[in-house]
């Protein structure tokens, strides 16, 4: 199971099982029955008893998270400093590069195929994008942008969109809106290793 599979089944799992407690809280409070003192008894009684699972689904999440980002790093790094002492590698490159400089490769297509192969090398695209004229924005358009910085500052707002509302704080509250949020970013915009499709990607889509 991928780690967005692995996501999105946490916060499904835990927006139905809050949503339930939510729902018996709000039975509670309509209950004529009971005291006020009755009705805060029952309802701490309710908290107390979900609290675990929201602990465990809060910490497997966030735990899950900071594994995709450090997983990503290691990514970047093996595909760019990491390839340095790759012979092969930086042959190919210095000869791709030189062609570029020569102005050999100029349709697009072929310029397409040759991005595809650096793709994931960051410092390999940032030095074929000064080699490009400015006036050829067919072809700077289909190098990648670096959105390294972007992939983790989003998944560490998620981390902390997940810290606050999943919490024994929120358990009497209506999450449903923040929950069905939260679920179509990680759908729409996730990746299965939890890099983030950039809006670029989406529009091109």
């Amino acid at each position: 199971m991928s780690k967005k599979s692995q996501l999105l089944s946490l916060i499904k799992n835990y927006k139905d099982s809050q949503n339930k407690v939510y729902e018996s809280i709000l039975e509670v409070n309509k209950n004529s029955e009971l005291t006020p003192q009755g009705k805060e008894k029952r309802i701490n009684e309710l908290v107390e008893q979900f609290t675990p699972k929201v602990i465990n689904i809060h910490d497997n999440a966030m735990n899950l998270i900071n594994g995709a980002i450090e997983d990503l790093q290691k990514k970047w790094k093996a595909n760019s400093t990491g390839r340095l002492s790759d012979t092969g590698y930086q042959v190919g490159l210095a000869n791709t590069i030189s062609m570029i400089e020569k102005g050999v490769i100029t349709d697009s297509e072929d310029f397409k195929n040759i991005i595809e192969v650096y793709k994931d090398d960051y410092n390999a695209l940032a030095t074929i994008r000064t080699l490009i004229n400015s006036e050829r924005v067919d072809l700077l358009t289909l190098i990648p942008k670096d959105n390294r910085e972007y992939i983790k500052k989003s998944l560490n707002d998620l981390k902390n969109n997940i810290d606050n509302y999943i919490s024994q704080y929120q358990i009497q509250n209506d999450m449903n809106l923040v929950f069905n949020g939260m679920i179509n970013f990680i759908e729409n915009r996730l990746r299965d290793d939890l890099s983030i499709i950039s809006w670029e990607e989406m529009s091109n889509q």
